[in-house]
């Protein structure tokens, strides 16, 4: 994404979406109530005697005061829903309702009802060069392909190898079995825009794949794994040599806050505030060291519940994280509502009458 202009006194930012990860990055930075300016299609009334009927569809630029936002992880378009506010008078649109479909290429103006913290870190993490890995993890019998994005991991699909024959080296079999596979699944990744790709295996079915990766046409890192398969993407994730490696694909600050959230429940759970209630609560005392929001809370119905305390966490909190639902540790926040918080000291989850 490149940010063409902003203007914080006017609360207004123009960008340019360039990649499907932009789409996610602005689905959380357009709130209900905002203005969204971009080139659209519309369909023309034409006037037939005393009654009107629908003409072809235009190519126009509308500014729609947003109603909602729709938007499904790793798809390539996203919804703004609203009511047009500015049109050119012959189309006599305004008032009426429509939406925009903003897609990669596309260039849009928001103006902003309030410009919040959390919008100012979602906005620096989008400017960023966005990167994306292919993974491929690999066992005995399953091989998962997955790509990791600023969203999280996105599970392409998962193949099952063929079974080993009792006769024979099990490694040659295994070299045998991944021979055209392997080549074939590094295209597809790269096909889907990713760098480099990560191959995640045990010791003996990355021993049995070295001589194929060495004739990729992506740059590859090996990473022995206890299990391959799904099992193995889990365990990927949570891999402490891989931090400067997400922290590149912007999922570092998360999966650290998830790891720490995590660790005060076990040893400190008075610092951690979990749900709507505790964190509010915790943000009147001032006691928030750390938002952490689910993003699917950002894209679900409870996003006006959500921005209430974000927009309070914007004056007190240290720092507020946006937590892809796909990073594992995630399922705890969405039990609790899609919100928690790391606090800098203790607050009484109950209200103590005098």
């Amino acid at each position: 994404m490149r940010l063409l202009e902003e203007d914080k006194r006017l609360k207004k930012l123009k960008l340019q979406l360039e990649t499907p990860e932009d789409l996610y990055f602005a689905s959380l930075l357009i709130d209900e109530g905002d203005v969204v300016t971009a080139w659209t299609s519309r369909q023309l009334k034409v006037q037939r005697g005393v009654g009107t009927e629908r003409g072809d569809r235009v190519r126009v630029k509308l500014s729609v005061k947003v109603k909602k936002v729709e938007f499904q992880r790793f798809s390539d378009t996203l919804r703004v829903l609203g009511v047009i506010i500015d049109a050119p008078e012959w189309l006599e649109a305004r008032g009426a309702h429509h939406t925009i479909g903003l897609r990669p290429g596309d260039e849009v103006e928001i103006v902003k009802s309030s410009l919040l913290k959390h919008h100012e870190r979602i906005l620096q993490l989008a400017t960023q060069r966005v990167k994306i890995a292919g993974v491929l993890s690999v066992d005995v019998d399953e091989v998962a392909v997955a790509l990791i994005r600023p969203q999280g991991l996105e599970v392409v699909s998962v193949i099952p190898m063929p079974r080993p024959r009792k006769e024979g080296s099990l490694k040659d079999q295994l070299r045998e079995n991944m021979r055209n596979l392997i080549p074939q699944l590094a295209e597809e990744v790269k096909s889907r825009k990713a760098d480099i790709l990560l191959f995640a295996a045990p010791r003996l079915v990355r021993e049995a794949a070295e001589e194929l990766l060495e004739h990729l046409s992506l740059p590859v890192r090996t990473i022995e794994t206890s299990e391959g398969g799904l099992a193995g993407l889990h365990e990927l994730m949570r891999r402490e040599d891989l931090r400067g490696f997400l922290k590149e694909r912007a999922l570092l600050a998360p999966k650290q806050a998830l790891e720490e959230l995590i660790r005060r429940l076990d040893k400190y759970p008075e610092r951690v505030a979990l749900g709507a209630e505790e964190v509010s609560r915790a943000l009147s005392a001032r006691a928030v060291e750390t938002l952490l929001v689910l993003d699917e809370a950002l894209l679900s119905g409870e996003r006006e519940k959500v921005l209430g305390i974000l927009k309070e966490a914007s004056e007190t909190a240290r720092d507020i994280v946006v937590v892809p639902l796909e990073l594992e540790g995630a399922e705890l926040l969405k039990r609790s509502g899609g919100v928690a918080a790391l606090l800098y000291f203790a607050v009484p989850r109950y209200q103590v009458d005098a």
